[in-house]
Formats: structure tokens, sequence, C-alpha cells
């Protein structure tokens, strides 16, 4: 998504150097609670492209799917290329309009969402502006929406550039960051804003493996205090794992959930966590369903 159409929504999308994040604002939660009413509500959604108007094939991208997201939830779309994720993510976020079916985000539709500034978006690339130090960048959606101020709940963007280990370099220019501190400064700006819904499609997947686990247990030291919702876009199965509270497991085009499995780890979560046996049997049913879709 080019950075301009993803600043309309909260559009965001390591180094040893950056340091270990700092803990001064989290409380911790044992186990994350689950509301009656759903902060996202999917019901049918269906999505058909074509034929255009130079003619083609019509192509159905997404089958009727149906799924709910609780308050403070991380739901996990894990699917092959194609099935329709980053698809249904925009439909979600307001930038394509279901062929059939409802969306309801708190109980109104995208649109309405979009105008609250009540979803934010992480695409793959941060997008960061290179005339801009990582304190701008970081600080860039709450300068465009600035009749807008985030909620008192939400941390400062320089709390937030301390809790993942970027306050020395709040002055620094992009390009004098790894790719791994460039998304930290991604993620700082769409927490800043305080939306009540992330939608993040495949923020992690340009990263090297290291990094990359970095980033996941990163992106859940912040989720968890706040209560944000998340949808999260991967391929990765160790890290729709780790995030996640449900996966919902895709087919192939066009897609559908085959399967929501539940994650049964408790909150806080630590990085030792992928290693533990548990963790292993976790990921090989996930494995498995994603397999048994692909045959579907």
């Amino acid at each position: 998504m080019a950075a301009t159409r993803a600043s309309v929504l909260v559009d965001e999308h390591d180094e040893a150097r950056a340091g270990p994040p700092a803990r001064s604002w989290r409380r911790a939660r044992a186990v994350r609670s689950q509301p009656v009413t759903p902060r996202l509500e999917l019901s049918a959604v269906a999505k058909t492209f074509g034929p255009t108007t130079r003619g083609g094939p019509t192509v159905e991208a997404l089958a009727p799917t149906t799924l709910t997201v609780a308050d403070g939830e991380v739901v996990t779309l894990l699917g092959p290329s194609g099935c329709g994720k980053t698809t249904l993510l925009r439909m979600i976020a307001g930038l394509e309009q279901p062929t059939s079916g409802t969306i309801a985000i708190e109980g109104a539709p995208p649109a309405s969402a979009r105008r609250e500034k009540r979803i934010g978006f992480v695409p793959q690339s941060p997008a960061l502006l290179p005339w801009r130090s990582v304190r701008a960048n970081a600080q860039l959606l709450l300068d465009l929406n600035g009749r807008r101020r985030p909620p008192t709940s939400a941390p400062s963007v320089d709390r937030l550039l301390e809790e993942v280990g970027l306050s020395d370099f709040a002055d620094a220019a992009p390009h004098e960051l790894s790719g791994g501190m460039q998304q930290r400064v991604g993620l700082v700006r769409a927490f800043a804003l305080g939306a009540p819904l992330l939608l993040m499609d495949e923020p992690f997947a340009a990263l090297d493996e290291m990094t990359r686990a970095d980033m996941r247990h990163l992106l859940i030291h912040l989720c968890e205090p706040l209560k944000t919702s998340v949808v999260f876009v991967t391929h990765s199965i160790a890290e729709a794992a780790f995030l996640s509270d449900r996966v919902a497991v895709m087919s192939p085009r066009p897609g559908s959930v085959v399967d929501v499995v539940d994650v049964p780890f408790p909150h806080p979560r630590q990085a030792v966590l992928e290693d533990t046996e548990e963790f292993f049997h976790l990921t090989t049913r996930l494995r498995e369903t994603l397999h048994a879709g692909s045959r579907r």
C-alpha cells in the first residue's frame, strides 16, 4: 500500500544496539478478558473481482467468511499466498467493498471507524519519511490528525520509543536505522494514535528470522497492556502461534476459514514459550490444519 494511502488510516507499519525494551508503563495481565460484544464482526463476507471494462475473467477471491474479534484479542489469518487474506484485511479497513456480507467495527461500518481514526493499518513496509527524524516519523499521524487526540490511555510517543528501545535514536534519520529498527518506529507510529483495532499485513515478512522473532515478541509486549485488538496476516506458523489468541486457518482461493484454532497459552507471553513442547505441538497442529485446508 502506498504511504499516502496508508496514512489515511493508522498506516504503519532489532538490532541489539537498540537496547532491550523498557517496562515502565506496562501493567501485565495474567489472562486476557473476553467481553460479550465483539470489537470486530464479519458476517458471510465475500469478494469477487471482475470482469473489468476490458473483459477478462471473474475471480472469486474470498468465499463467505464469518469471524469475530474480541476486545483485546489477537486473531491471525494464516493461509497460502493468494487465499484472500490481504483482501479481507482491506475490506475490514474500508479500502475495498465486500461483494456480499457485512462488516461491523464496534457496531459501525468500516467507513465510520476510519473517519473516527479507530482503525490502524500496518503494511509490510514502515514507509518512513526520509526528511523526518525518528521521533517526527513516530509523531506523524498525531500531527496529521491534530483535531483528534489519542485517548488518555495511549502512551506518549517518547514513552513508546523508550518501550521499544529507541530513545537514543529519537533524533536519528531513518537511513541510520536497521530494517528492524525502522519497523519499531512504524509500530510506535501505529500505537501512538491509540486506535483500538490494528490491521497488520505481514509487517515482518521482509526481516531476517532472528529479527522477525524479536519483532513478534515486541508486538505482543505492546498489545497486552493496551487491550488493542489485532487482525494479523502471516504465512509464518510460529508467528501465528506466538502472537494469537486464535488462529483462523484459510484455504487456497477462493479463501475461506477452514478452522479456527484456539491458542491455550496465558498472558503475558515470554520468548521462551517458543522453546516449549506445548508450542511445538501447537505449531504441528496448525501445519496439519493448513495442509488439510489446501487439499479441500
